[in-house]
């Protein structure tokens, strides 16, 4: 058999397909970053990870690669400026983040300060978003939009900052918004740069293809808008409409449905321009999707088309509209924070335990006063051949039922039940292993390699940092961060620390299109440390993962690389401790510290507890309130 290689390591993780080149293998077996595309420099991940637990910091651990988001940013910029040279388009592009994305202030301080060449800006879709943007963006020459439901005060903050100097666009998205921005402008003294949003019938496909067509939540339908630019009129406000924006969802996987919807919402510009607006900006919102398992295809998580073909379909049929009907050509706002944010975090995790079914030993003798039941099924074990391999599976799982039946009525006692299942899972292993042979295998069978996989139990929640993957099975890259010098003699799901069945991840990137139910891994040993990462979690995964067992957020690393190669630390967040979670949910550390000193006083009283007792069990809590919620000290790593 040939030996396992490196390039066999990327080939089953398809490292390649959804690393976008940011990814890749070394020599030692290792993944590396290479966040400086085109680059000889790149990071290590293991040597990382071992120099930030060397540092006193616990796994799991969230890295992200200031240089990855840099270069995100310059990527989408470069593309929409290489259409508009193509097709000699006269209007500008103005990239967006959407804070909902990432609302951590340290990335979306990084967007501004990677974006201030491009001149990128933020969008808001709350009050809280609209105060933290408003803050944050201090470049004049950047756009601020104003998306979701306002009300009076929403829209005074909006139009007072115009005041300020800051480009603020509020996009309508129900009628009486155009009401309250007139009415608050009129107070204010400023002319409003107003924003409609237009509900289209063309819909994007994948999971969120229902949040956008003519029954999306948000937007004006065509009555709506009509009505809109008759109250516009009579307000002497028309010339204030400046913007159209629309919205297709959220990772497009089919460039058709994009192109679709370009064509009707160029339509909706030519209409409203013909009633009198003078539209400066289309908005084309998000939708820009991001292929997170390599595969090029229209499935859920990956996208059929470039980032540079994205740019080149929403310049052309804006172009095209614009030449049929001679009108200016607009600029053109795109909000697309996946495509911005996805790549430059990932989380890597520790493997704390693993849990197998029975693998089969000759040691164990089966002995003629054994039930009947017992020497049946090895019998079956010792018989199982590619001759008989079906037959044989049938036998050990009607055999394996009958156990249970006798153990049910008393007849069969714990220690033949446990024998019986043993030898169980012995045909289950070697039916599996002979059925690879097989081109044609029943249902039944097919569904074997995933039940027989481990359970490797790993240092996180699947709740706080991937929720997605629970939420609705998206697919994120996961592979294991070293050893891939090694072949992958394992397959496994990984369970999480929460106490919820669901918690764990049992859906990975197949090696080809499709999904697999389990993941290949090595073997561990007692006092081995296995790590994993959880690639391409930069969107949306930090700000909708929750507190299921109070689980909080991870110890937090921002990397980028010196121009010599060498690594810079440009910030490091602790996670957040047991007090910081429980506050979330209105127990106070210090008023819990003082309820267990009252418990011990009263067992010291007792004589339960000895005084020495009591002020070691409270400084153990104490301790622990300040500790990490995640295990710091995994049983694997105390066999050491």
């Amino acid at each position: 058999m040939q030996k396992w290689s490196i390039e066999e390591a990327r080939e089953h993780y398809n490292i390649y397909g959804w690393g976008a080149g940011y990814f890749d293998i070394n020599k030692e077996g290792h993944v590396v970053a290479q966040p400086k595309l085109g680059s000889e420099h790149t990071i290590d991940l293991k040597h990382l990870v071992d120099d930030i637990q060397a540092k006193g910091y616990s796994l799991p651990v969230l890295l992200r690669f200031s240089d990855i988001l840099k270069s995100s940013i310059t990527n989408l910029a470069t593309v929409f400026q290489n259409a508009i040279d193509e097709y000699h388009y006269n209007g500008q592009y103005h990239g967006v983040f959407p804070i909902k994305v990432n609302q951590q202030r340290q990335v979306v301080e990084e967007i501004v300060k990677f974006g201030r060449p491009y001149n990128i800006g933020l969008e808001a879709g709350s009050k809280p978003e609209l105060h933290a943007i408003l803050a944050i963006m201090d470049n004049p020459e950047a756009l601020l939009i104003c998306n979701g439901y306002k009300d009076a005060p929403f829209i005074r903050l909006a139009l007072m900052s115009q005041k300020l100097g800051k480009k603020v666009f509020i996009v309508v998205e129900k009628l009486d918004e155009l009401e309250m921005i007139y009415q608050v402008a009129k107070e204010v003294g400023v002319r409003p740069n107003i924003g409609l949003r237009i509900k289209l019938v063309s819909a994007g496909s994948g999971r969120w293809a229902s949040s956008a067509g003519e029954y999306s939540k948000f937007g004006l339908n065509p009555m709506e808008l009509v009505d809109a630019l008759k109250i516009a009129t009579d307000y002497g406000i028309l010339d204030c409409i400046q913007l159209i924006h629309f919205h297709l969802g959220s990772q497009i996987t089919n460039i058709r449905r994009i192109k679709n919807s370009l064509k009707e919402a160029g339509r909706f510009y030519s209409e409203i321009m013909r009633h009198g607006c003078n539209i400066k900006y289309i908005d084309v919102g998000g939708g820009l999707g991001v292929d997170y398992d390599g595969s090029k295809s229209t499935y859920h998580s990956s996208t059929n088309y470039t980032v540079q073909e994205y740019a080149n379909d929403v310049v052309y049929h804006l172009l095209e509209i614009c030449k049929r009907d001679n009108l200016p050509h607009p600029n053109i706002i795109s909000e697309s924070g996946r495509a911005m944010t996805a790549y430059h975090s990932l989380l890597v995790v520790n493997v704390l335990d693993v849990t197998s079914f029975p693998e089969w030993t000759n040691h164990v003798e089966i002995q003629e006063s054994d039930p009947d039941v017992v020497r049946e099924i090895f019998d079956v074990l010792e018989s199982t051949s590619n001759k008989n391999l079906i037959e044989s599976w049938h036998d050990a799982t009607h055999l394996k039922e009958d156990a249970q039946n006798q153990f049910l009525m008393g007849i069969l006692s714990l220690e033949h039940r446990a024998l019986v299942e043993r030898i169980y899972w012995g045909v289950s292993r070697k039916v599996e292993k002979l059925s690879t042979r097989l081109k044609f295998l029943p249902d039944e069978m097919k569904t074997l390699k995933n039940r027989l996989a481990d359970k490797y139990f790993c240092n996180f929640s699947v709740f706080q940092s991937v929720p997605d993957s629970w939420a609705i099975d998206h697919v994120f890259p996961v592979m294991p961060i070293h050893r891939l010098n090694e072949e992958p003699d394992r397959e496994a799901t990984l369970e999480d620390l929460t106490c919820d069945s669901d918690g764990r991840i049992d859906t990975f990137i197949g090696s080809h299109r499709g999904t697999e139910k389990s993941l290949r891994v090595h073997s561990i040993e007692p006092g081995d440390s296995y790590q994993l990462g959880i690639f391409l979690i930069g969107a949306y995964q930090e700000i909708l993962g929750d507190l299921h067992n109070l689980f909080g957020d991870t110890n937090t690393v921002h990397v980028s690389l010196n121009e010599d190669g060498s690594l810079n630390y440009e910030q490091i967040i602790e996670g957040e401790d047991v007090t910081d979670v429980l506050d979330y949910v209105q127990f106070k550390g210090d008023e819990l510290a003082g309820r267990v000193a009252g418990f011990l006083i009263a067992s010291v009283e007792k004589g339960t507890l000895t005084q020495k007792e009591a002020d070691d069990y409270l400084a153990l809590y104490k301790e622990g309130l300040n500790g990490y919620t995640y295990l710091v000290k995994p049983p694997r790593d105390e066999a050491k």
